[in-house]
């Protein structure tokens, strides 16, 4: 049985039917395996498949426009599928789920339609995670640039805190050292005072 998650598109198909009292579209279907979360932030807002689904609902528009009675199938169109169908079988559609409905009601949706369904929200699933791994490892690459620039920032200002220490200059400068190492103690909170008072013994040590 085709499936999306813990729900089968047969109880999705099944859901819609009773509330909407009409068996749903192609396009309806598609969009219904692909709903995001509310609240829940996606790395691509505008993926291909909202864009999809975008297309496929401007051709329904377009065709609602032009009263025409040979309307095109928009999930076909958009999605390149050949036009063809047969009754429902084996998708858990129950007889007394269709006398419930009116007789002119069609129930008809492919196996090969849901297969397309299936393949096109897959390849989306897999290029969603292709991208997030893309992501952090870009992520994981600028945070380990960044540290390693504060690394050679502090043994910086550290150099320079030690040889005013050997030879005292103006006051001015002693107080750009320490607002710099302040800017390193805020991008970094285990920067701590110990930690740079450590750093200076140990270089005055190697240096005595």
């Amino acid at each position: 049985m085709h499936t999306v998650g813990p729900v089968s598109f047969a109880m999705r198909y099944d859901k819609m039917l009773r509330e909407n009292g009409k068996a749903p579209s192609k396009r309806e279907m598609f969009e219904e395996t692909r709903h995001r979360k509310e609240g829940k932030v996606y790395d691509r807002p505008y993926d291909d498949t909202q864009k999809k689904i975008q297309a496929m609902r401007e051709l329904e528009a377009l065709q609602a426009d032009q009263n025409s009675e040979s309307h095109k199938d928009s999930f076909d169109e958009v999605m390149g599928n050949a036009p063809g169908s047969k009754r429902l079988h084996g998708l858990g559609v129950s007889r007394k789920m269709q006398k419930d409905i009116k007789s002119s009601t069609s129930l008809i949706l492919s196996d090969k339609v849901m297969d397309s369904i299936k393949k096109a929200v897959t390849e989306d699933v897999q290029k969603d995670i292709i991208t997030q791994r893309e992501e952090f490892a870009k992520e994981r690459e600028a945070h380990a640039a960044e540290m390693e620039r504060m690394s050679k920032e502090f043994e910086f200002q550290a150099s320079k805190l030690q040889n005013m220490i050997k030879e005292p200059e103006e006051p001015e400068t002693l107080d750009s050292i320490a607002a710099s190492l302040g800017r390193l103690r805020k991008k970094d909170p285990t920067l701590t005072a110990e930690k740079i008072a450590a750093v200076l013994v140990s270089t005055l040590s190697s240096d005595a």
